[in-house]
């Protein structure tokens, strides 16, 4: 299953194996406060499971098209999502499953992100445009415009501070919160970053790129930091572990990498999946992570970093 390190003691350990989705996995998120995770798949549904007694609890319908992103907010009690039909919906995670929905952009969404507070959520499109929207009024505030092609990934700094977004121009662009400008922008002539992921120290960016390597980008300094070939064909997804400065990577080639990166090298290979693998995520304490693919699959794995 893993190409064992000798670097700990602890191997990552598959720990459930979850079927219910009837198309591929496009996306997953932790709830930060409970045993529960959402994941989002292209045969349009929301489905909520439970980490604790390895059971789906509940299988939302609303959405016409793939559901092509999902998030828990911060605070645990709803969970947005983002979808081809050009609309986002809200959910309560409850067995009712209640939901509200607007019309977001003119053409598929395909990303989307909350602010820490939970007051703000970003969007990202193929209408080229990152939107900022007011979540308790489920408002429009203000557009981001500059990307050249479809953006496929939008985060918050966890300060709040800028703004990260990437697209198929080549790009990833740092705005500020404040002013909506684009300060930076870190180009690629030979490829397109696909999913981003922001540290908790608000300063450094791990872009999955889709020639299947991961750059890793310092924002003050403006630069690029560190470069990973670690994937044959794209590079699906990254995600930060929450306290240690490891980053867990997912792509076409049906592995899933965990990298150290104070040391610059990649410390496991996981194989399970057929097909892509398509998102992997991090739970809120580290502890747990999960990926899904076009297998149909999701996989929670434990680890001890």
């Amino acid at each position: 299953m893993s190409e064992i390190s000798e670097t700990f003691s602890q191997d990552p350990v598959l720990v459930m194996n979850l079927k219910g989705h009837t198309k591929a996995i496009t996306d997953i998120s932790f709830n930060p406060h409970t045993n529960q995770f959402a994941s989002s798949s292209e045969d349009h549904t929301l489905m909520i499971w439970n980490t604790g007694n390895n059971v789906r609890s509940y299988n939302f319908c609303g959405h016409v098209d793939i559901i092509t992103g999902v998030e828990f907010s911060s605070d645990g009690k709803f969970v947005a999502t983002c979808s081809k039909d050009q609309t986002v919906r809200f959910w309560v995670p409850a067995v009712k499953g209640e939901t509200t929905v607007f019309k977001a952009h003119t053409s598929s969404v395909n990303c989307l992100n909350f602010s820490s507070d939970d007051t703000k959520l970003l969007t990202g499109s193929n209408d080229k445009s990152v939107k900022i929207w007011d979540v308790s009024q489920r408002l429009f505030l203000s557009s981001l415009v500059g990307h050249t092609n479809w953006v496929n990934s939008v985060k918050y700094s966890p300060n709040g501070n800028f703004i990260a977004s990437s697209a198929d121009d080549h790009t990833l662009r740092i705005w500020d919160c404040h002013t909506g400008k684009c300060e930076q922008k870190f180009a690629s002539a030979s490829s397109n970053p696909t999913r981003l992921a922001i540290h908790a120290n608000n300063n450094t960016i791990a872009a999955a790129m889709d020639s299947g390597s991961v750059r890793v980008y310092d924002v003050r300094n403006n630069k690029l930091q560190q470069h990973y070939t670690l994937h044959k064909g794209a590079t699906k997804c990254v995600s930060w572990h929450p306290t240690v400065n490891f980053l867990l990577t997912c792509g076409e080639d049906g592995k899933v990498t965990i990298v150290d990166v104070m040391e610059g090298r990649p410390l496991y290979t996981l194989t399970g999946h057929t097909g892509n693998v398509n998102t992997c995520k991090f739970n809120t304490n580290g502890t747990l992570f999960a990926t899904g693919g076009t297998d149909q699959l999701i996989m929670v794995w434990k680890i001890n970093l």
